[in-house]
């Protein structure tokens, strides 16, 4: 018989997920690897192939996955990326109801299910990750799915998705590992159809490496690379702990009030108690959740000795939760606990409802969209761009390793990969987010040369605008063009300008083209300042709103949202 509270929790998941969409479409701006995985697939959408055609690093299936939406988006501007979330969320809810009925099989009741559920989108921490655009999610979906065929005893496909799950995010390869191991040792003979359909996906998935004479390339840099740069990067100190302490409230800038997530708190602790009951009560019969339960501690002790732990590490850790907090849930409400639970999930529910609409951080959102469309607008099809996250999403990266993530700082400055020479090809235009400005900050020439040849249209959009300080000790200077284009000569004194070793006659406007080499020379008695800038060029030295920035790495605060 139907329990009568059900359909009334039923309305709260909606009602949670709902407020849950307005960060997904507004309040919430877009992050570095969001870029990153639409970029990766848009170049698959447009037929290059991974790994020979552009670079990346992580494995590929979401980009193929994608793809076809990807190609339906020709914004500039942050949509194409808005676009993709909405792309994800049916993905989300396969995963949800996959795990619902995997806890019913596995005896959770009804209601203990649906409330972990409800915790789970009360969880800022969980779904602030699951909304962004993220292999994670295919992820996700597929080891979940895999879980739900195990426990119909349907190996083959189990295996084939636990495969699958690998070549949509490779950090879970340690746990498909583990996964694999126990559905064997649980039982042989299925354990062999799941090794046979791991087996047969992933033949069919390499053939496609082996078809694009893709394969020395793929494995060097989904596997080579990451060990490489894994064993030389710096591990930051208490990478793990900081993270857990986030819920609590305890972030970069100190103890804020308004970060306190109930939803994420409640989910750990009750997953921790109810995966404690399972372990001990049932080692004995060993059924689904204590052979969850052995996969969780697993996977738990993956992340821990990650080195870096993100927010979005814990997508997983949420989901293979949720059982153990139903399990909690069904002890509780055999002891007739119900007022407890009932406290706990209104105080989740107003928490998470305030910190999805109070919380919002959409100027920042808004100010993502400008620099995407003025770098678009300002600058050729055919130009470059040179950044450290991809903002300009329909230009082409100016540097072979277009995603300055850590693993590119580390592998260049061991000499894997190659420097990059800006004099050689300039970009059309600079944007100076956090990855470039660490870039600059640890490349000096690199620097100077932008430091010379681009000027600031926003303090992160950097347009071509040589510039020069000439003095009586220094009172030449020497630049290589960096766009073609009609160019204005602006300075207090008259210059003498030499293109490629020709004199050129005095005027106020010059022709030149992309990496000419020009010289100005000038009779000083004071410093001056030289300005040659591209003619009709936008204005310069524009400034945001106080506090806002691209990368919008501010924490939120408490406001009434614009949701326009």
């Amino acid at each position: 018989m139907s329990d009568a509270r059900v359909t009334p929790v039923g309305w709260l998941i909606a009602l949670a997920a709902a407020l849950r969409l307005l960060p997904l479409a507004r309040l919430h701006p877009i992050v570095w690897d969001e870029i990153e995985y639409f970029r990766a697939t848009d170049f698959v959408s447009r037929g290059m192939v991974p790994y020979r055609d552009f670079w990346e690093h992580h494995t590929p299936l979401q980009w193929f996955v994608f793809a076809p939406f990807v190609a339906l988006t020709k914004s500039p501007g942050v949509s194409a990326i808005l676009a993709m979330r909405w792309a994800q969320v049916p993905l989300w809810i396969v995963a949800f109801v996959l795990l619902t009925k995997w806890m019913r099989r596995a005896g959770v009741g009804e209601l203990a299910s649906l409330l972990a559920v409800l915790l789970a989108f009360c969880s800022t921490q969980f779904m602030l990750a699951a909304i962004e655009f993220r292999i994670d999610a295919l992820g996700c979906v597929l080891y979940v799915a895999a879980l739900f065929l195990a426990q119909r005893g349907r190996g083959f496909a189990a295996g084939a998705a636990l495969c699958l799950a690998g070549f949509a995010n490779i950090r879970l390869g340690p746990l498909l590992v583990v996964t694999v191991i126990v559905l064997v040792l649980r039982a042989w003979r299925s354990g062999l159809r799941v090794i046979a359909g791991g087996a047969v996906a992933f033949a069919a998935c390499a053939s496609y490496f082996v078809l694009t004479h893709s394969v020395a390339i793929a494995i060097r840099r989904v596997w080579i690379d990451t060990y490489v740069a894994n064993r030389y990067a710096p591990a930051p100190p208490l990478a793990l702990i900081k993270r857990l302490a986030t819920p609590f409230g305890v972030v970069a800038h100190g103890f804020d009030l308004g970060a306190i997530d109930v939803g994420t708190i409640v989910v750990f602790v009750a997953a921790s108690i109810g995966m404690a009951h399972v372990l001990w009560t049932r080692r004995r019969s060993r059924d689904d959740l204590w052979m969850l339960a052995v996969l969780q501690v697993a996977s738990i002790g993956f992340v821990a000795i990650m080195k870096y732990v993100y927010h979005y590490h814990f997508l997983i850790l949420t989901l293979l939760a949720l059982p153990f907090v139903a399990h909690l849930c069904d002890l509780l409400l055999a002891r007739n606990r119900v007022k407890a639970l009932e406290t706990v999930v209104i105080i989740a529910i107003a928490v998470s409802a305030y910190a999805s609409v109070f919380r919002g951080k959409e100027d920042y959102l808004d100010y993502q969209d400008l620099i995407m469309r003025e770098v678009d607008r300002l600058t050729p099809p055919t130009g470059r761009v040179f950044d450290g996250v991809g903002y300009a999403v329909r230009r082409e990266p100016a540097y072979r390793y277009w995603f300055l993530s850590e693993l590119v700082f580390t592998l260049e400055r061991h000499g894997v990969y190659e420097r990059y020479d800006i004099a050689a090809d300039p970009p059309g235009a600079v944007i100076v987010d956090i990855p470039t400005a660490h870039w600059l900050d640890t490349h000096p020439r690199t620097a100077e040369f932008v430091r010379r040849h681009y000027l600031p249209r926003w303090p992160e959009l950097w347009l071509p605008g040589m510039n020069a300080r000439l003095t009586p000790e220094h009172p030449s200077a020497r630049w290589i063009v960096p766009v073609d284009g009609t160019y204005v000569v602006r300075s207090p004194r008259p210059l003498r300008l030499v293109v490629d070793g020709e004199p050129q006659p005095p005027s106020h406007t010059i022709a030149l083209r992309k990496r000419q080499r020009l010289e100005a020379t000038a009779d000083v008695m004071e410093p001056i300042e030289v300005f040659i800038l591209p003619a009709g060029g936008p204005p310069l030295f524009r400034r945001p709103p106080p506090g806002l920035s691209l990368d919008a790495e501010a924490a939120p605060r408490t406001h009434l949202p614009r949701l326009w």
